[in-house]
């Protein structure tokens, strides 16, 4: 049906079926379940107010940039406020840090502990991309770390895959966006999204090892790519590496220039 789309218990288990599905997808198809949803709209809405349970997030992992021309790899701690507020720490096998990035109210700021710069300037998609390596919005970023994805404005057509997941087909003009969610027993879990237009894949979400955290189902392995970007980044949490919920410490979003360090304005222009 198409639509236009608009601007614990029992949840374990939902997850535990979730798994069998995926380890039986060889034994036949798997069948919607009874009122499930048939419009696109109704299950975008409820995608989307799995964030209103999402306000702080703090995660440990690891990440892995695989692009041909930067190379990042190492533990990782984020801190996250949404919609926006992001700090990042990468960490060496030291446990020493070696990169810190703050973003807060519009602010981004990147201390590079290796080369003895400190960065500051809008926080805008390259910016952000000095760190993780995906120029999105911040905003955008912290969504797809709780296992959410931009979703593009258009209209949209929904039907259910026999491999056990909603699929949500969205148009608008020349770009195509497909996303592949599981059921509401399952927490409505983003398994992926792609993004093309008539040049290719503009980026693509790939999501796995969910885990109930606070009733909400959490991947505890994200991977994003942007090839025009030579973006390719992997995320792998660790296990009981994600708490929700959690007081953050109020001075997280800034960060304090080294004495005598110089501060340099970047920007995207």
């Amino acid at each position: 049906m198409r639509s236009r789309r608009r601007g614990c218990g029992r949840f374990g288990v939902g997850l535990l079926a979730a798994a069998v599905v995926a380890v039986c997808s060889g034994c036949g198809p798997v069948q919607m379940p009874r009122g499930g949803f048939t419009k696109a709209d109704d299950l975008l809405a409820a995608f989307d107010r799995r964030l209103t349970q999402i306000q702080t997030v703090r995660i440990t992992g690891r990440v892995d940039h695989f692009g041909e021309k930067h190379r990042v790899q190492g533990k990782i701690f984020i801190f996250g406020e949404l919609p926006g507020r992001l700090r990042m720490e990468l960490v060496s096998p030291f446990g020493s840090p070696l990169t810190v990035l703050t973003v807060s109210q519009g602010r981004f700021e990147l201390h590079d502990l290796r080369e003895g710069r400190f960065l500051e300037g809008p926080a805008e998609p390259c910016n952000i991309a000095r760190l993780v390596r995906i120029p999105l919005p911040p905003g955008d970023v912290a969504r797809i770390l709780v296992g959410h994805t931009p979703i593009v404005e258009g209209t949209s057509d929904i039907s259910w895959s026999p491999e056990g997941h909603y699929v949500v087909e969205i148009e608008k003009d020349d770009v195509h966006q497909t996303l592949k969610i599981g059921t509401r027993e399952q927490g409505l879990p983003l398994h992926g999204s792609i993004v093309r237009d008539e040049r290719g894949t503009l980026f693509s979400i790939a999501n796995s090892r969910f885990s109930a955290v606070d009733g909400v189902a959490i991947p505890h392995e994200i991977r994003v790519k942007m090839p025009r970007e030579d973006a390719d980044l992997l995320l792998r949490y660790d296990n009981g590496g994600v708490e929700l919920g959690v007081d953050l410490p109020k001075d997280a979003w800034h960060q304090r220039v080294p004495s005598g360090m110089e501060v340099e304005r970047v920007t995207c222009e």
